[in-house]
């Protein structure tokens, strides 16, 4: 079992935190954050501990801490085992002063307050050396996740392209939600549709499943639509999005 210590206490540490006391791969010895009142809860199991001078040695340090953090993170381990990040943007480079290093970035979003599934989780896996790349393929593996051998380059341009999925189109259901309580109107009416659309997308490819005005040059519909919209904001964006639909299914 590979002796792991976990730093941070983030949404994605805690859910590592959870999964990892159940991995047959894993011996978690050890949870470091800074704010050692986040993790309290869990010293019935493991040692938790705000002080990297009580850090333990181990063959795995974990770091799931903020992107901008993470090079001060690392020149703080003193370690020749592996040292590995799990952001999606930034390049292995930012882990310094560290002979071993590797990123091992689970690719989807996270929430302290939502139960999440590893089956068939994709994890971008890279490292430095050959050998760790094995044993953090095994360990995704034994999360129930799936491996993917992936370089910072590649990984940047995901994690950008999930941002685009996730992020910008949770940020068009907030929206949404926000003018149907203008409105009065019960954003559970919605939910048959938005499952519907993204069960579409990723059934048939979201190039084959556009609807709405846009994709019909329905500029009456589109007309009627803007005249609703009373934030100059959602209006603008409304119309950049309608553009970009038109541009894309010429």
């Amino acid at each position: 079992m590979t002796k792991t210590v976990l730093i941070g206490a983030g949404n994605l540490a805690f859910h590592f935190y959870k999964k990892l006391t159940n991995c047959n791969e894993v011996n978690l010895i050890q949870w470091y954050s800074r704010s050692v009142q986040k993790i309290n809860f869990a010293k019935k199991q493991i040692e938790v501990t705000d002080q990297f001078s009580q850090i333990k040695s181990a063959d795995l340090y974990l770091i799931c801490v903020s992107d901008d953090a993470i090079g001060s993170i690392c020149k703080k381990i003193n370690t020749t085992e592996m040292v590995v990040h799990c952001a999606g943007g930034v390049s292995i480079d930012q882990l310094k002063g560290t002979p071993r290093k590797g990123v091992f970035y689970p690719l989807q979003t996270f929430s302290k307050d939502q139960d999440l599934s590893f089956d068939q989780l994709p994890f971008c896996i890279e490292t430095t050396d050959p050998k760790d790349q094995i044993l953090l393929s095994n360990i995704a593996k034994a999360m129930g996740g799936i491996p993917y051998k992936v370089d910072s380059k590649t990984r940047a341009q995901m994690h950008m392209i999930a941002v685009l999925i996730n992020n910008f189109g949770n940020h068009l259901l907030y929206l949404g939600s926000k003018l149907l309580k203008e409105h009065d109107i019960p954003f559970e009416i919605f939910h048959p549709l938005i499952k519907e659309t993204y069960q579409k997308a990723l059934k048939s490819g979201p190039e084959n499943t556009q609807t709405g005005p846009a994709i019909r040059d329905d500029q009456k519909t589109i007309e009627k639509h803007l005249g609703l919209l009373s934030d100059e904001n959602i209006k603008k964006l409304y119309l950049n999005l309608t553009t970009s639909i038109q541009n894309n299914h010429e």
